[in-house]
């Protein structure tokens, strides 16, 4: 092949890495470092290849580690970086494996074996060995490989972490969302990020740049010319690659890094939309924040690279990213992290601030109530917070329309008494069409025509007849809310509420971690708590129930009115039974024998309105339930013997030396901001007791 445009723009890329003092570099590593982490590997094999660029000697600038995304090689990523970055850090830009110039190993590498493979690279440079901390920056499945990095080698190896576009919370949906956004033509996401053709390639780039205009003038032959270089080379290691993804596996838990970590994200992204941004910030932790990049893709770093680069920097006369922590009155450079000549003081700082932390574990139905924490204790929601929830409450209409309508359909073969849940052929035409939408992934917003066809089978009588029977349809407590609010929500400049998004419903992945004093910002006279959400998980209970080994208390959620609902997941399983089950396993394990228990009844506010229509007898525990009188007296009684039976439980489910500990039972409603906040603070009140020991 002659001297192309790829070839120009590779020549190009290499001239910018070396004119920043960078120089191309090859190191052999044992090839059990991949296979350490990666699941395996046979004896005997080669010797594994990372290619990198690097200055020469030993750093004298803070060191910093650029990982690139599912793209050909480093060069092509961070050309536009390596320049103003290599004035002020100490610059190591390696090809992953699989990538460039870069071996693959066998089997193909998780984000594990390729953070393990840095790591060794990182151990074997010059001035760079075990101890000195490194700076890390990745992007999109770079981004997944620097989370694995940071969680792997820890606070004294990586120090500030900078992760860009990279959903680490993706799953299989999302890749299904992802293929319907890309249209026809593409079966899997393999065939969409490794195109064999120009018109594949196109569409890739169209998702992945805001910009489009140059996109479009691009002639197939260049981009033909992009397939042959970019998409055959190692193109079945690659797809085998992209099968070890650990992210969105039953086997990955997102939990929070102990650096101080910077999201950025460009708010037209197509791969990974804006809204995982604000999911994945508050999975990790209280060191996290979000700098958004406007007017770009999937790829902010070269699409804008001068916003890019200044994001969170530029302090005095240097390019220095600052990464602000959250809820202190202070903020750290990266390069006062990384050239710090006395890590030790500092992790022993750490440790002593956090021993003035109480730690709480959420469990059960309670993402709520961390959204309340949120607006309650912090600083609530910022507008493009609250924007980010608008494709999560439009499915949220689409999806309860979407088991109303068929609902109905099924209620009318089985139910005696049919001909109630009959539609008028009007609404089964428009039931037809809004059951099209609600089993795609990628909804599309409420518009004024969409909303009139919403409300007028939300009125049918077939359909609120079929509302009456939610509990066994799985119709979500949002219904109404929102159906009452259609109008506003399909405005054109619509934007949620505090309400709204307190209504919606999304499920969540991994551990939330929140910040907070019950008391407020200023935090006088009480405590400073770290709340880990885990939510109502089923999966892998086991593997993970240890790593909260050592917090103060337990927050048990349950949701007092699903007494009469079936698990989503599994329908022949009462969800209040479900409940028990984890409380009774919850009470058992060793790791919590000196954790006190703060149980949340929730949602009161529903379990008020049900128990006047649907016995607690329906419910295997509750079957000897016996009510007493209409109003408001049952429902204090109904309360009541529910209380009762979680009392019963705690006390049979603890070992003798373990049955005083702290156990306190709490009446909440999440909607209720008032009660919430008054509930926390008996709670603080509670645990500053037991830890003065009165």
């Amino acid at each position: 092949m002659g001297f192309g445009v790829l070839q120009l723009m590779d020549f190009i890329a290499r001239r910018t890495f070396l004119g920043a003092g960078l120089q191309p570099h090859t190191i052999s590593l044992p090839a059990a470092t991949s296979s350490d982490t990666g699941g395996g590997g046979a004896s005997g094999q080669r010797a594994i290849n990372i290619h990198y660029w690097a200055p020469p000697g030993e750093p004298r600038l803070p060191p910093l580690l650029l990982i690139h995304g599912f793209g050909p090689m480093a060069t092509w990523q961070w050309r536009r970086q390596v320049g103003p970055l290599s004035r002020h850090f100490h610059v190591v830009a390696p090809d992953l494996l699989c990538f460039g110039a870069s071996s693959c190993g066998s089997p193909a590498p998780s984000e594990s074996a390729q953070a393990a493979a840095l790591a060794t690279l990182l151990d074997a440079l010059p001035g760079l060995a075990a101890g000195a901390r490194v700076a890390v920056v990745g992007t999109s499945y770079g981004g997944f490989v620097a989370y694995a990095l940071a969680r792997a080698a820890g606070l004294g190896r990586v120090g500030p972490v900078v992760i860009s576009n990279s959903d680490l919370l993706k799953t299989a949906d999302d890749d299904r969302a992802l293929l319907q956004r890309a249209g026809p033509g593409f079966a899997r996401t393999a065939d969409l990020l490794m195109p064999l053709d120009s018109r594949g390639a196109r569409r890739l780039m169209e998702l992945s740049f805001y910009r489009r205009q140059a996109i479009s003038l691009l002639p197939d032959f260049v981009i033909g010319q992009a397939v042959q270089q970019l998409f055959t080379d190692k193109r079945e290691e690659k797809i085998e690659l992209m099968k070890a993804i650990n992210v969105g596996t039953d086997e990955f838990q997102l939990t929070p890094l102990p650096q101080d970590v910077l999201l950025i994200w460009g708010d037209h992204d197509q791969i990974f939309p804006l809204e995982k941004a604000f999911a994945v910030k508050r999975c990790l932790g209280a060191n996290v924040k979000l700098e958004i990049v406007d007017k770009t893709g999937h790829v902010p770093q070269m699409e804008d690279p001068d916003r890019f680069n200044k994001t969170r920097l530029m302090l005095s006369v240097g390019l220095i990213f600052v990464l602000v922590r959250s809820n202190t009155r202070y903020f750290l450079t990266l390069v006062e992290w990384v050239q710090s000549a006395d890590i030790d003081r500092r992790i022993l700082q750490e440790t002593k601030a956090e021993q003035h932390i109480y730690k709480l574990l959420l469990l059960g139905n309670a993402n709520l109530l961390e959204l309340e924490i949120k607006l309650l204790f912090q600083t609530g929601f910022d507008e493009a917070e609250l924007k980010s929830y608008t494709s999560v409450i439009h499915a949220n209409v689409y999806q309860t329309i979407k088991i109303l309508y068929e609902g109905a359909k099924e209620l009318a073969q089985v139910e005696p008494d049919s001909s109630k849940y009959v539609l008028s052929p009007d609404s089964q035409e428009i039931g037809e069409k809004l059951s099209e939408i609600g089993v795609r992934l990628d909804y599309p917003s409420l518009n004024k025509e969409r909303v009139q066809d919403v409300r007028k089978l939300w009125q049918d009588p077939a359909i609120q007849e079929t509302y009456s029977r939610g509990s066994i349809l799985q119709v979500p407590d949002c219904a109404q809310y929102f159906m009452e609010n259609l109008d506003r929500l399909s405005e054109v400049d619509y934007v949620p509420t505090k309400e709204d998004v307190l209504h919606a419903r999304v499920r969540t992945n991994g551990v939330v971690e929140t910040q907070f004093s019950p008391l407020g910002e200023s935090k006088r006279g009480g405590e400073v708590y770290r709340l880990y959400d885990v939510g109502g998980q089923r999966n892998e209970r086991r593997k993970w129930i240890h790593l909260f080994e050592g917090v103060n208390a337990v927050i048990f959620c349950a949701a007092i009115s699903e007494y009469d609902q079936m698990l989503c997941e599994d329908e022949t399983k009462n969800r209040m039974m479900e409940t028990k089950e984890l409380f009774d396993w919850v009470l058992k394990q060793r790791c919590f024998e000196k954790t006190s228990f703060m149980l949340f009844l929730n949602k009161f506010d529903i379990f008020e309105r049900k128990i006047q229509k649907v016995p607690l007898s329906v419910c295997e525990w509750f079957k000897d339930y016996q009510p007493i009188a209409p109003g408001k007296q049952e429902v204090e009684h109904a309360y009541e013997f529910v209380k009762k039976k979680f009392e019963e439980l705690y006390f049979q489910s603890s070992k003798p030396d373990r049955v005083d500990r702290v156990f306190k039972i709490y009446r909440t409603t999440a909607l209720d901001q008032k009660l919430v906040k008054k509930t926390f603070k008996l709670i603080d009140e509670s645990m500053r007791r037991s830890r003065e020991g009165t």
